[in-house]
């Protein structure tokens, strides 16, 4: 429900800032400005929300998160101003860091290495599932009823998701179950390495952050201009693009969750990522609104094979006795992605151009598709 009332703002955002008296010819840069300011608090918070999850619980931070993003919703409303909107973003980014770190660090416990692909896949699914609904309700939404009911939904829903919260959500720390070292005697070494020595712990979280710089950078900053600007399209037409990438997802999901719990994680990430490089440089050919589409679903079709598995890897190879810590470190790096990608590729649409910035994603999540594939270990084995 969350990510349904955040997704809300995806199609609508560059339309809204240009209402605000933004420039056309820095929209790519402005608006990737204000996805930016998601990403600053988000990853400023994901280390210390770690830290308050173990020594006050999950609960607190299950419940304080979806508040701070009901408030940021409610101020939508109320805005006039740019600065306004970078602010309340500042503070939606906050509420969704501290939620997003505590619900991850609650599934990885609450699984086991057997089953923890399948979990972290119905968990990414939810998620999802939010953005399967979101973008298009909320270009439809904006393009028939007006921004300010767009984010009147949004305040609705994320009103919803923290009374919830409050009354129905129990807190697991009292019963942890830290995640079990493998029988693999690679994988028990990478559990006993040091954090900060881990290869296969910062490769991951390379990918995870270029994985991140895409999807905030391609696919909610840059595709809906690219839409508006070059195709000519609605808001609805638009959000339908962005729900397809989500759909596509959906579907893919909980297959890669399960295979990976049986073939291994790099058997999936590695696809996907590869899968994921494909779909970015296919929108540098999306010259009509069909090959938009067909871009946008394998777009998702590699980040089904590839999203929820780099956490259950994460999981996989965190120390008992450093669960919270590695968790919210990964976190923060590939949230960091949400600060990177909208400004750096937004301000490159405006000086370079619409293609360049798919092609300099593309390349860069390549390049640590590869690494990864070539060096980290694999953490679950065939046989197992």
């Amino acid at each position: 429900m969350l990510m349904i009332g955040a997704s809300f703002l995806s199609p609508i955002l560059p339309g809204f800032v240009q209402e605000l008296g933004i420039s056309p010819t820095v929209i790519g840069t402005m608006v990737g400005i204000a996805m930016a300011a998601y990403g600053v608090t988000r990853a400023a918070i994901d280390i210390p929300a770690g830290k308050i999850a173990r020594l006050w619980g999950r609960r607190p931070l299950l419940i304080l998160g979806p508040s701070l993003v009901t408030i940021s919703a409610l101020g939508y409303v109320f805005v006039t101003e740019y600065w306004q909107l970078v602010a309340f973003r500042l503070l939606q980014g906050l509420g969704s860091g501290i939620f997003s770190v505590a619900a991850l660090i609650v599934i990885g416990e609450i699984s086991t290495q057997a089953n923890r692909g399948q979990y972290m896949s119905l968990f990414w699914g939810s998620f999802v599932l939010g953005t399967s609904f979101g973008p298009t309700l909320g270009g439809f939404v904006g393009e028939y009823f007006g921004y300010q009911d767009v984010f009147l939904s949004f305040f609705a829903l994320s009103l919803i998701v923290t009374i919830f919260g409050y009354f129905f959500i129990p807190e697991t720390r009292q019963n942890k179950n830290t995640p079990a070292k493998s029988h693999d005697p690679d994988v028990n070494k990478a559990v006993s390495t040091p954090l900060s020595r881990n290869i296969n712990f910062w490769l991951i979280c390379a990918m995870a952050l270029i994985t991140l710089i895409t999807i905030s950078g391609n696919q909610i900053t840059l595709i809906p201009i690219l839409g508006y600007e070059h195709l000519g399209l609605t808001e609805g037409q638009v959000g339908l693009a962005l729900t397809l990438v989500a759909v596509v997802q959906l579907i893919i999901i909980p297959f890669a969750g399960r295979l990976s719990d049986r073939l291994g994680r790099k058997k999936l990430i590695v696809p996907g990522g590869i899968v994921t490089v494909l779909g970015l440089l296919m929108f540098t050919r999306a010259n009509n609104y069909l090959f938009l589409l067909f871009s946008s679903a394998v777009l998702g079709l590699g980040r089904g094979f590839g999203g929820p598995v780099p956490a259950a890897y994460v999981a996989d190879i965190a120390s008992p006795e450093d669960y919270e810590r590695t968790m919210a470190i990964y976190r923060a790096v590939s949230d960091a992605g949400w600060v990177i990608g909208p400004i750096m590729l937004g301000w490159l649409k405006d000086v370079r151009g619409i293609n360049f910035p798919f092609f300099l994603a593309a390349a860069l999540l390549f390049v640590a598709t590869t690494c990864f594939a070539l060096l980290a270990k694999e953490t679950i084995r065939r046989n197992r």
